[in-house]
């Protein structure tokens, strides 16, 4: 479709040009529209305006640099079109809600927006709530099932086969408390999805399973790019809406690959319906290294 292409053709003008002076006739122009033409259009399609988008995307760019490079915060600010750190920071902090030298140090967790890119379906500039963490190995004990060659339909259908309580309701098998038992807080705290080699693991660490006698797996130590939702959310709509944010817009638009086999899905959840619905929350961690760095695997 070459409307398609030329709303692409645009954005990529865009993105050529982050450091740069922006040019709304030359985007429209490529885009084939009336300068406002482009801009209803691209505020309709993405929920932001043109400058909201660029300055999400330069604040995005310019976090990845603070934490990759030892540019002066200065340079960097110049670099993405600000006058003085002064007004670089105020900016950082206000779509990042940390300073950039407290990104630099590695703290905290950054709202990163992937380039847009318009396809039947818009994919990118949505809010990513991200932050690298670097994780000790750990061990976890569960239960897992197979995934590939099996006929599960999508993941999902594995996801909430195993997690439903009238399905295999593998929480429970785990633990020595059951959902909504009045005084019981046995399911209370983090739990693991995992997927590796074609499998699906439901896994919590030793304290808080029953036994030590069920299946072991060993989340290696490293680096790790953790994705996470706002909370009180369904986890069978939050987690499937961060797989697709994280692989088909922020990991191919990234500095960064997956280094191995891996992916782990976090739940934070409790015993009580009610304090579960209001509290929960959930993340995505991958395991990363830089391109530049290794061979790392692909998902």
């Amino acid at each position: 479709m070459n409307i398609l292409r030329q709303l692409n053709d645009a954005i990529a003008y865009i993105e050529q040009n982050l450091c740069a002076e922006f040019d709304l006739d030359e985007a429209a122009r490529i885009a084939c529209v009336s300068a406002d033409s482009f801009v209803r259009f691209f505020s309709y399609m993405t929920g932001m305006t043109v400058n909201e988008y660029i300055r999400r995307r330069r604040l995005t760019l310019a976090a990845q640099e603070l934490r990759q490079s030892d540019a002066r915060v200065l340079d960097i600010a110049v670099k993405f079109g600000y006058d003085s750190a002064d007004a670089f920071s105020r900016a950082f902090v206000k779509q990042h809600g940390i300073t950039p030298s407290a990104c630099r140090k590695g703290e905290g967790s950054l709202k990163v927006y992937p380039p847009a890119s318009f396809h039947i379906i818009i994919k990118g500039a949505a809010e990513m709530d991200l932050r690298f963490i670097t994780l000790d190995e750990t061990r976890v004990y569960g239960i897992s099932k197979q995934y590939e060659g099996q006929n599960y339909r999508n993941q999902e259908e594995l996801r909430h086969i195993m997690w439903a309580v009238d399905c295999d309701n593998v929480p429970e098998q785990l633990c020595e408390g059951r959902w909504n038992q009045p005084d019981c807080h046995a399911m209370d705290g983090v739990w693991y999805g995992i997927w590796q080699n074609g499998t699906y693991m439901i896994a919590r660490e030793k304290e808080a399973v029953r036994s030590a006698d069920f299946e072991q797996r060993t989340i290696p130590a490293g680096t790790y790019a953790a994705f996470r939702t706002e909370c009180g959310g369904n986890a069978w709509e939050e987690i499937p809406r961060l797989f697709e944010q994280i692989f088909d817009a922020w990991l191919p638009e990234s500095e960064y690959k997956v280094s191995h086999d891996m992916v782990i899905e976090i739940l934070h959840l409790w015993t009580d319906y009610q304090t579960r619905r209001r509290k929960r929350f959930y993340e995505v961690w991958i395991p990363v290294e830089e391109k530049s760095v290794g061979k790392g695997s692909a998902r």
